[in-house]
């Protein structure tokens, strides 16, 4: 004997739906509490942080420079090795203000992004470091840049990771 199809379909959703409704339940997994969106605010931060970082650098106090940066932090020269301990990223420091850098000027370029988690943020864009000869003659060095900043226990935000090179 042969069942026709509509009744096969029946029989069969019938069967599915029997077999759903005996099957064991589990509790829907609690999910994390939804966190606030706090990026707007940090990103204020970061950019706070990145302003009294450019304020150390440009009056070359070494102190204060070193102390944005994370205990594990890295600098990475364009051309050299990375600086992963404080005693490289003093030695890395030391080298830059020998240079004769009158100013670095970050330009419009400058960007920050702060992620959901609200712990990480970068910093990209363009710059140019205006040298000068003893003559008193200056160049301008077009750079770009990345600055990886995490947030400290603190709420302070510090640099974990930092690569300037020169743009073509």
């Amino acid at each position: 004997m042969r069942i026709p199809k509509s009744v096969g379909t029946c029989i069969a959703l019938y069967l599915a739906a029997t077999l759903i409704g005996c099957a064991p339940t589990t509790p829907p997994a609690a999910s994390a509490p939804e966190t606030r969106d706090t990026r707007a605010g940090d990103e204020a931060k970061v950019r706070a942080a990145v302003e009294d970082f450019k304020r150390a650098i440009a009056t070359r106090d070494l102190d204060a420079i070193l102390a944005f940066y994370t205990d594990d932090g890295w600098q990475l020269a364009e051309n050299g090795a990375i600086a992963r301990t404080a005693a490289d990223r003093r030695a890395f420091w030391q080298t830059i203000e020998s240079l004769p850098i009158a100013s670095d000027v970050v330009d419009v370029a400058d960007r920050v992004e702060v992620a959901r988690s609200g712990d990480l943020a970068v910093q990209y864009g363009e710059f140019r470091q205006i040298l000068s000869n003893k003559a008193g003659d200056t160049k301008s060095v077009p750079q770009k840049f990345i600055t990886a900043w995490r947030k400290q226990s603190d709420g302070r935000w510090k640099v974990s990771a930092s690569m300037a090179t020169i743009r073509n």
